[in-house]
Order: C-alpha cells, then sequence, then structure tokens
C-alpha cells in the first residue's frame, strides 16, 4: 500500500488533488493511504515511510523549497512532486529533485501521464515495500527481502542484512503483495526475491548463501521467472 502525503493549505485545492489520486489509483488498482497537512510540519519524521509527498510551494506564506530541502536531508530516496499556481518555481523545483511539477488546478490527464512513468521508475520501486504493524514499526524494502517461508503458522521474512522477522502476514497475502514484482515461488512454503538468486541447482535454488528447496511443481515456473527477471537486468 502507497503512502502519499499532501502539504496544501487550500481545502478547494487539496480536495481537488484528493479526487485526482482517488480515480488515477482506483483506475489502477492500487492501494494507498493519504495524510493531509495544511502547514508545514517541524517534525520531520510524518515523512518516515512516505512513498510520494506533493509539495505545495507556498503553504501560509511559508517556501515549499526551503522544506522541501529539509525533508530531503533527512529522507534523501523521498519522492518529492510539486504542485503551485506559478510556473516560475518549475526551475526552483530542481534544488529539491523534484519528480514533476503540477500547475493547479491539477488536469486529471496530464496527471495520469506523468504519474505513470514516475511510478515505473527505477528510483521510485527501488524505495517500495511493506508497512503493516504486524511485520515491523517502519517500511520493509522489497528489494531488502531475500526469501519469505511459511512454518509453524508463521511467514519468517529473511532480510539481507542477516535479520529475520516472523509475522502473521499469510503466504496468500504475500503472494498478492508481490504479485508483479520480481519475486516466485521455489516450493510451495517458499517465497523468493529473484534478484538474489546466484544459481540453480538440480533439487535447490541459491539464495546468497542459502539453500531453498526447488521442488518439481514449481520448477518450471520459477525458471521462467528468474530468466525474465535477468533479462530485465541486462
Amino acid at each position: 500500500m502507497l503512502q502519499i502525503i499532501l502539504f496544501e493549505d487550500h481545502p478547494q485545492d487539496r480536495s481537488r488533488l484528493e479526487t485526482v489520486l482517488a480515480h488515477y489509483f482506483t483506475a489502477r488498482h492500487l492501494s494507498y493511504t493519504v495524510r493531509a497537512f495544511s502547514e508545514f510540519c517541524d517534525d520531520l519524521s510524518v515523512a518516515q515511510n512516505a512513498d510520494l509527498v506533493f509539495l505545495d510551494m507556498e503553504v501560509n506564506a511559508q517556501n515549499g523549497i526551503a522544506f522541501g530541502k529539509r525533508l530531503l536531508a533527512r529522507y534523501p530516496d523521498l519522492t518529492i512532486i510539486i504542485t503551485s499556481n506559478h510556473p516560475q518555481y518549475l526551475i526552483d523545483g530542481y534544488k529539491i529533485n523534484a519528480r514533476r511539477y503540477f500547475l493547479k488546478p491539477v488536469d486529471p490527464e496530464i496527471f495520469a501521464f506523468e504519474m505513470d512513468d514516475v511510478l515505473a521508475s527505477p528510483a521510485f520501486s527501488r524505495e517500495q515495500g511493506v508497512l503493516d504493524a504486524r511485520l515491523a514499526p517502519y517500511k520493509i524494502r522489497f528489494d531488502d527481502i531475500l526469501f519469505i517461508e511459511y512454518k509453524d503458522r508463521k511467514t519468517h521474512v529473511a532480510l539481507s542484512n542477516g535479520e529475520t522477522l516472523s509475522t502473521t502476514i499469510a503466504l496468500k497475502e504475500w503472494l498478492g503483495m508481490l504479485d508483479g514484482r520480481s519475486f516466485a515461488q521455489p516450493y510451495k512454503c517458499f517465497l523468493v526475491n529473484l534478484r538474489f538468486v546466484r544459481a540453480i541447482e538440480s533439487r535447490d535454488v541459491l539464495v546468497n548463501d542459502e539453500r531453498i528447496p526447488l521442488s518439481k511443481h514449481f520448477k518450471a515456473s520459477f525458471q521462467a521467472a528468474l530468466d525474465h527477471e535477468r533479462r530485465k537486468q541486462r
């Protein structure tokens, strides 16, 4: 689920942007949450788990570029989208590495065209993850997951830093969450991040230094998914 933050002090502009967001994500069957703020926050941790930040360039006479710089100093990989009534702020947007600049009122067709590119970019994809209190109080990036194993009525999530998190999130739920991403099943109780697969042996998949069982039932589909992933990386 995408976590979106809006910084907008004009109720009409905020309402219109929320409507545009709803139409866009509903049409693409993407789940999301929105938190809206009518002023810039002193506590920058509000953006800790954010996937997208829509930043008005003037909020209660405060400068959005200055606030954006503070956000990026704390969260360098944050995806910031500028909204403004004033096109002269376009050049200033480069100072905070803004991914896009939308003039108000936001046009739904232009928004859809531009946001498709933003969401498809490798930089945005790398920062995607799961934010679920059943797993951790912070976002776990998909790219940091080595594999997921179902055992003892829980799923155990092995991370690239050596840590393992246990959760009540069912494997079926993980399959839905990771559908379309770089994951595949080599065995009925495992889900593997294809980016970390070093080799396939006769009955095992080598994921970094871990051996994951490979069943006959999943072997063909797993090999096809791995081949597709490797072609993408070339």
